[in-house]
């Protein structure tokens, strides 16, 4: 296995020496960003989801519904799917 040169810069002085290398940079391949933008996508909701949420966000944020009301209604949502969804995965 060959090891990698890196370029580096000596500079003495009386009393000092000085060594400055240049960094190693990491440019990500279109594999690498695949791999980040699909474990991104994994942790957002699904459209309709998104849409549900921002309606009622809409809501509140013209006067129809007071805020608490619209942050009860999402929380009573999100509390009620993640229930749902962990009976689907336990039977």
């Amino acid at each position: 296995m060959a090891t990698k040169q890196r370029k580096s810069t000596t500079v003495e002085m009386p009393g000092v020496t000085a060594e400055v290398h240049q960094p190693d940079h990491y440019i990500p391949t279109r594999d690498d960003l695949a791999g980040a933008a699909n474990a991104v996508r994994s942790y957002l909701p699904s459209g309709r989801t998104m849409a549900f949420y921002g309606g009622l966000g809409a809501l509140a944020a013209f006067s129809m519904i007071e805020w608490p009301v619209a942050a009860a209604i999402g929380l009573g949502v999100a509390v009620a799917q993640r229930g749902g969804s962990q009976e689907k995965q336990s039977s």
